[in-house]
């Protein structure tokens, strides 16, 4: 009886794994054949139907950095302190 359980469970984890990398594959390959023109085509059409506004494509990057305040560097290097203190008593 355990012998079987035993087969029983090694071609279930088998069969889990390759309907893993059986789902895996078709969503890259169904990600990868449709082109983004139409994609994209398709969203703007959806959002027209129903009165929607839709920005198309990835957002883009900030083009310059973002300032961080004073105090939140004042509270990094609080936290930098009493880790090093911490490290120092262990």
């Amino acid at each position: 009886m355990s012998e079987t359980m035993d087969q029983f469970e090694k071609q279930f984890v088998n069969m889990e794994v390759q309907a893993e990398f059986m789902e895996s594959s078709m969503a890259g390959s169904t990600s990868l054949s449709t082109p983004e023109g139409e994609v994209n085509s398709l969203m703007q059409q959806v959002a027209d139907d129903y009165g929607l506004e839709v920005s198309v494509g990835l957002p883009q990057p900030a083009a310059h950095a973002v300032a961080t305040s004073s105090q939140e560097k004042v509270g990094e290097d609080d936290l930098s302190r009493r880790l090093a203190e911490l490290k120092a008593k262990g």
